[in-house]
């Protein structure tokens, strides 16, 4: 069947939803992927068909996490959207690694607030085998989980294999290590490593038994095309999380005076991965605050997740206004495995706590 205009007629969503439901997990192809993302379809139809798939495949669970800068700023690489690259002159300067005390500090914090998880990121290339860099972050992340209060997740760029194994031994659970946007447009954002360094990287994970988080940013002036290109990407690995992250333009920096994204093109996108992505976890991260009054519908668009707390160089919103949110909307807090990817140790089992009578999501023993 084709449209009035020649081309083929565009599958409705909830059809595209009924033959993934069936087990066709790939039924979404790159073609109708692109003409969602540019447009076509009505949005209400593709939130609908999205969030039947997180249903089914999260119910009402949602999964928060946190992140803390482990070594922030005087980064070489030119990615050009970062406030920490030495590249470009920002408010960020840069600073010392965190101390292993603070790092646990930073757990028990995010802990707090409702996350199960705390990713310790560095503003780096990556570490080589053996360097002190390395040697810090393997006892920093052994320290965070020995102390219990969340997961000991990781993004510290390009290691080896050897790296990521002595991080896994140490107890990191999750790495991340986003593709930012599809490959034909990864040259315009990043020229000081390649797209294949990051492949290599996520692969090594992948091998280890290691859940890979790698997701990507939004509305640095790529086109539909190359949003699809990083979703097929991401089913093709095989990734176990997808954080969507939306431009915050940061004075200084390359892409200083890109405009927002639109909200209403904002859940386009999150619904559009959604379908195309029904198996991982995904949730939203920085930017989300360009949604506004919206922001509650990210999970009727299909996000399963979203970080709670501060981003790495911008401010979040209020932890308090996000879990009250979540208790309105009937959400409720799981860890971080989603069935395939490798479980959590057993004692990170969540519980429910309430104190002065507030609900607070489940939290890690």
């Amino acid at each position: 069947m084709t449209s009035t205009d020649g081309r083929p007629a565009l599958p409705a969503p909830h059809a595209i939803a009924e033959r993934i439901l069936g087990g066709e997990w790939d039924a979404l192809d790159g073609a109708t992927l692109v003409r969602y993302l540019r447009g076509e379809g009505e949005l209400g139809d593709l939130m609908g068909a999205a969030d039947r798939l997180r249903r089914a495949r999260f119910g009402d669970e949602v999964h928060l996490c946190s992140i803390v800068n482990a070594k922030m700023g005087g980064c070489p690489e030119d990615c050009g959207f970062c406030a920490q690259s030495k590249h470009f002159t920002t408010h960020i300067k840069a600073d010392k690694f965190l101390d292993h005390a603070d790092m646990v500090t930073a757990s028990r914090k995010a802990q707090g607030q409702g996350a199960t998880a705390l990713g310790l990121v560095t503003a780096t290339r990556g570490y080589a085998d053996g360097s002190k860099g390395l040697k810090h972050m393997v006892e920093g992340i052994r320290q965070v989980r020995a102390a219990g209060h969340t997961e000991a997740h990781a993004s510290l760029g390009i290691v080896s294999k050897e790296a990521l194994r002595e991080l896994r031994d140490a107890g990191m659970t999750e790495f991340n290590h986003n593709l930012e946007s599809g490959r034909s447009y990864y040259e315009q954002i990043v020229t000081t490593h390649t797209y294949d360094d990051r492949l290599a990287t996520i692969r090594a994970a992948k091998e280890l038994g290691l859940r890979t988080c790698v997701g990507g940013i939004f509305g640095m002036g790529e086109q539909p095309e190359h949003r699809a290109e990083l979703a097929l990407e991401l089913r093709g690995l095989d990734v176990d999380e997808v954080p969507i992250n939306f431009l915050v333009s940061i004075e200084g920096t390359n892409l200083q005076h890109v405009d927002p994204l639109p909200p209403r093109e904002m859940l386009r996108i999150i619904a559009c991965f959604r379908l195309a992505l029904p198996r991982p976890n995904i949730f939203i991260a920085a930017g989300r605050q360009h949604l506004g009054q919206l922001q509650p519908m990210i999970f009727a668009a299909g996000a399963s997740g979203m970080m709670i707390g501060d981003f790495l160089t911008t401010p979040n919103r209020s932890t308090q206004d996000d879990l009250d949110m979540l208790e309105q909307l009937g959400l409720h807090g799981r860890v971080c495995a989603t069935g395939e990817a490798p479980p959590p140790r057993p004692e990170m089992a969540p519980r429910v706590e309430r104190r002065g009578g507030a609900m607070h999501l489940p939290v890690l023993a």
